[in-house]
């Protein structure tokens, strides 16, 4: 099945490419899509794996209360030791 490219600006995108990879046009095209298609589904991937995180994070409880990891008490001004 055969494509027909009737946009003038995507023509030349293909033909840059092309030049610039020193493929053909069909094998540039063909790896761009593939590269964009691969960058989508990993970026669903890590956004679902964010959800998951997000999830688990929501169920929780938070630190009960003087529990902190906050060492700002260990440290000077400059951040040096006490």
């Amino acid at each position: 099945m055969g494509m027909n490219i009737k946009n003038p600006r995507v023509e030349q995108l293909a033909k840059d490419l092309a030049a610039e990879t020193g493929e053909t046009m069909t094998s540039a095209i063909q790896g761009a899509l593939e590269e964009k298609i691969e960058r989508l589904r990993r970026e669903r991937d890590v956004a679902e794996k964010m959800r998951q995180v997000d999830e688990i994070l929501a169920r929780i409880p938070p630190p009960p209360p003087g529990v902190t990891s906050d060492h700002s008490d260990l440290y000077d001004e400059w951040g040096l030791p006490k």
